[in-house]
């Protein structure tokens, strides 16, 4: 994977005031000089000619995304058909199934909580719960105890014989 350079402002600046210069050198001879891919460079002015700012407001990591800022990407897209989604997503740095999954995480805070119907079910679950370790932990007791008298069959049988004698 490539890894990615971050630039300072003021080199971007300073590199776009070079190409934009009235007796400029080509663009592939500048990014050349400057140690960076010609295509950033070309980026960069592209930026500059349709007023952009250099810097992004927006973070470019899903993860990075503050939840306003979810609400704004749920509430902006709410109504839009998929491919005006994808633009959406692909102008601020994440995907559409991002959009799906904090849909959902909004849909499911805004359910109404019963909360003693919950009590009430963590307390069967707690209880059901209770019950079945209790009879585990009966049926391994019931188990070692079967355990040591095979054992202890076997070690009698050994030493005494079978106990039937013709």
């Amino acid at each position: 994977m490539r890894k990615h350079t971050q630039y300072s402002i003021a080199f971007k600046e300073k590199l776009l005031a070079k190409a934009l210069a009235l007796n400029n050198p080509g663009v592939v001879e500048l990014a050349a000089r400057a140690g960076i891919p010609y295509g950033t460079l070309y980026t960069w002015i592209q930026m500059s000619k349709q007023n952009k700012s250099l810097k992004s407001d927006t973070p470019m990591r899903p993860k990075d995304i503050t939840a306003e800022g979810k609400l704004k990407a749920v509430s902006e897209t709410w109504q839009m058909e998929a491919e005006a989604q994808s633009t959406y997503c692909r102008s601020h740095g994440f995907y559409p199934c991002h959009l799906a999954e904090w849909k959902q995480q909004l849909l499911t805070r805004l359910k109404p909580i019963d909360t003693k119907k919950e009590k009430a079910e963590y307390r069967l679950v707690a209880e059901e719960n209770k019950n079945l370790k209790r009879e585990l932990n009966r049926k391994n007791s019931a188990l070692a105890e079967a355990s040591a008298l095979l054992i202890l069959k076997k070690k009698a049988n050994l030493l005494w014989g079978d106990g039937e004698d013709d």
